[in-house]
């Protein structure tokens, strides 16, 4: 874990792990705005700290940043006699357009999240994103250490003479994708329970 007092291009990270043959060539990026209060508050936590340290290891990074700046819907601003409909828009703060706009996120309404990235062989980035689930400070840790835990796992369980393969972040991207659609099953499975309860009420 890797904490980082301002926001660091990908660039700058790149320079910080280049070269480093002690590194996996997998590495992680904490991404959270002002709106959520307990990503900060398990990133603060030395114990929380500690214990996600010691699941990933010393082979690959998860860099955290100070939060972003909060989005938020709005109506377009008037101008003279311009005609406008009145829908919501979504205004980004431009502080955040950088980073979100490295790893391929459309806004910071996409946040939290945790985002697995590495550099391929012709420098192109890949990355995916899953989000940080929780509505206090143990379930937002236990989502973070959830998918610490998956990269953590497939890294370890890669040969050594691998860890710097493409591979390895095919790896790390299919057992994500396994997490989000496990998460995703689960969610509809408990909204649907929720329609039926509702609809027995009637009966």
């Amino acid at each position: 874990m890797v904490p980082i007092e301002e926001l660091y291009g990908l660039e700058t990270i790149k320079g910080l792990v280049e070269g480093d043959k002690n590194l996996s060539r997998i590495f992680g990026f904490i991404l959270y705005t002002e709106e959520h209060p307990f990503i900060a508050k398990v990133l603060q936590d030395s114990v929380f700290w500690k214990a996600l340290d010691s699941i990933s290891g010393p082979n690959w990074p998860i860099f955290a940043v100070r939060p972003l700046e909060k989005g938020y819907y709005g109506f377009p601003r008037y101008r003279g006699n311009e005609k406008y409909m009145m829908i919501h828009t979504w205004n980004e703060p431009q502080n955040n357009l950088p980073i979100l706009h490295d790893f391929d996120l459309e806004s910071s309404n996409e946040l939290p999240c945790f985002v697995a990235f590495m550099w391929d062989d012709h420098n192109k980035l890949k990355r995916i994103s899953i989000p940080i689930r929780g509505n206090n400070t143990e379930s937002v840790y236990n989502s973070i250490e959830e998918i610490v835990r998956v990269v953590a796992e497939t890294e370890k369980n890669v040969l050594p003479e691998y860890k710097h393969n493409v591979e390895l972040f095919d790896n790390v991207s299919k057992n994500l994708e396994a997490l989000k659609c496990k998460h995703t099953l689960k969610t509809i499975g408990h909204t649907g329970w929720k329609f039926i309860e509702f609809f027995k009420s009637f009966v």
